[in-house]
C-alpha cells in the first residue's frame, strides 16, 4: 500500500472547521434561546464536502453513515442507478470489495478458538494438495496468509487473463502457478488477494460448508445483518446499488452482481454502511470473538495491515482505527472504528464512471481513506 500524503485538503478541511467551531465560541452575549442555532459537528461539512466532490467528479452515489460521541449523521446522495435513475438510499446494497477479507479472517479465527487449527499452523498440514496447484518456498503459516506476508503472488496481476469469472478458489489459486514468490512465511507485507483464496479452501474443508454459508453462520446471522451476503447466495440483493465503468471503446459498464465475485473470499461480499458499521462495532467490543483474538487481528503493532484488518492512526486518543478498505470495479467501501468504540464511520461509493484500476491503495481510496480520518479525528 503507498504511503498517504502527509497533508491534503480533507486535512485542511478538518483544521477550518475546528478553527471555526473555536471562534464561535468566542462571542458576546448568547442570542436568545429561540434565536440559538445548533451547530452541527465538525465532521458533517468535512464528509458533506466530500461526498460534494465525488458527485462533481461523476460518482454516481455517495453513501455514509458516520457514528461518534458528538452526534451521529447519515448521507446517502446520488442515484441507485442510472436507467431508473432512482435516489440512493441508505439501505442500498453494494458490493464492498477487500472488506469481504476481514470477514473470512473472522471465520478463520473462529476455527482457532474452537481449537482446529492454530495461527501458526503450516496451512499445507491440512491442504495437502496445496503444493499440487503452486509451489510454496516452504511452510506457509496460516497467520502469514492473514496478515499478508506469506509471499505468495496475488492473482489480480497475474498475467494470466482472469476475464468476467465466476472462479473457484483453487482456479483463483492457479493463477499465480508460475509467477515468482517473494519469499515465504514471515515475508514483509506484500498484499495478495490469493493468500485468501487459500483461507476459502481451508476454512470450507474443515466446515464443509462454502465460506458463503460459513461467513453467514459464524457472523452474519449472529448479528442479524439484513442486508448482507455472500454474492451468489439467496436471497438476492434487493435494493443493489450500481457501480459502472467504461470499457476501451468508451461504453458504460454496468457491473452489478458482476460474476467475478460469485463466491470470491477477497470480493464477494455485499452489504450497507448500516450493516458494515454493525459488523465493526461488533468485532471491536467482542461479539464476534474472544478479546485475544481481536488482539490477534489488531497484531503486528505498528504495521499497517495485521490478521485481516487495515490499522490507520487516531490522532484523537493516539491509538488507532481498525477496518478495511474495499475497491473493486465500479465500486469503493471503507468501514473503521476507533479502538474504544466510540467513532466509526462506513462509507460506500458507486465511482465515476471509467477504465478504474483495482486495489485498495489506488489514488481514489486513499482519498477516501483521507476523508475518513479527518472525519473521525474532528469527532474527539
Amino acid at each position: 500500500m503507498r504511503p498517504e500524503p502527509r497533508q491534503s485538503k480533507y486535512l485542511r478541511i478538518v483544521a477550518a472547521a475546528v478553527l471555526l467551531v473555536g471562534s464561535a465560541g468566542c462571542t458576546g452575549a448568547p442570542d436568545p434561546p429561540d434565536q440559538q442555532t445548533r451547530t452541527a459537528p465538525a465532521f458533517v461539512g468535512i464528509l458533506q464536502r466530500y461526498s460534494a466532490d465525488l458527485l462533481t467528479a461523476g460518482a454516481t452515489a455517495v453513501i455514509i453513515d458516520m457514528k461518534s460521541r458528538v452526534g451521529d449523521w447519515s448521507s446517502a446522495a446520488g442515484v441507485r442507478d442510472l436507467d431508473t435513475m432512482d435516489p440512493a438510499q441508505l439501505t442500498d446494497q453494494s458490493q464492498v470489495g477487500d472488506i469481504t477479507t476481514a470477514m473470512v479472517a473472522v471465520s478463520v479465527l473462529k476455527l482457532v478458538e474452537e481449537g482446529k487449527i492454530q495461527l501458526d499452523d503450516p496451512v499445507q498440514q491440512y491442504l495437502p494438495g496445496l503444493e499440487g496447484i503452486v509451489k510454496p518456498p516452504g511452510p506457509i503459516t496460516i497467520r502469514s496468509l492473514l496478515s499478508h506476508r506469506s509471499g505468495m503472488p496475488d492473482y489480480w496481476v497475474s498475467p494470466v487473463h482472469i476475464g468476467t469469472g465466476p472462479f473457484t478458489h483453487e482456479e483463483r489459486v492457479g493463477f499465480v502457478a508460475g509467477m515468482p514468490w517473494t519469499g515465504g512465511s514471515g515475508s514483509l507485507y506484500s498484499y495478495s488477494a490469493t493468500n485468501y483464496s487459500v483461507l476459502a479452501l481451508l476454512v470450507e474443508k474443515l466446515r464443509g460448508r462454502s465460506i458463503g454459508v460459513v461467513i453467514r453462520e459464524d457472523s452474519v446471522a449472529p448479528l442479524n445483518l439484513q442486508h448482507t451476503l455472500m454474492t451468489g447466495d439467496a436471497p438476492g440483493p434487493q435494493r443493489m446499488l450500481h457501480g459502472y465503468t467504461r470499457t476501451a471503446a468508451g461504453d458504460l459498464e454496468d457491473n452489478a452482481l458482476a460474476p467475478f465475485h460469485l463466491g470470491s473470499p477477497d470480493t464477494g461480499m455485499i452489504s450497507t454502511v448500516g450493516d458494515l458499521n454493525t459488523y465493526f462495532a461488533a468485532l471491536q467490543d467482542g461479539s464476534l470473538l474472544a478479546p485475544g483474538s481481536v488482539a490477534e487481528m489488531h497484531h503486528p503493532k505498528y504495521q499497517e495491515f495485521g490478521l485481516g484488518l487495515v490499522r490507520k492512526y487516531d490522532a484523537c486518543s493516539n491509538n488507532d482505527y481498525f477496518g478495511h478498505v474495499g475497491v473493486v470495479r465500479g465500486y469503493a467501501a471503507l468501514a473503521l472504528i476507533s479502538a474504544d468504540g466510540s467513532r466509526q464511520l462506513a462509507m460506500i461509493v458507486a465511482r465515476a464512471p471509467r477504465q478504474d484500476p483495482v486495489g485498495f491503495d489506488d489514488p481514489e481510496s486513499l482519498e477516501m481513506a483521507e476523508a475518513a480520518l479527518a472525519a473521525l479525528n474532528s469527532a474527539c
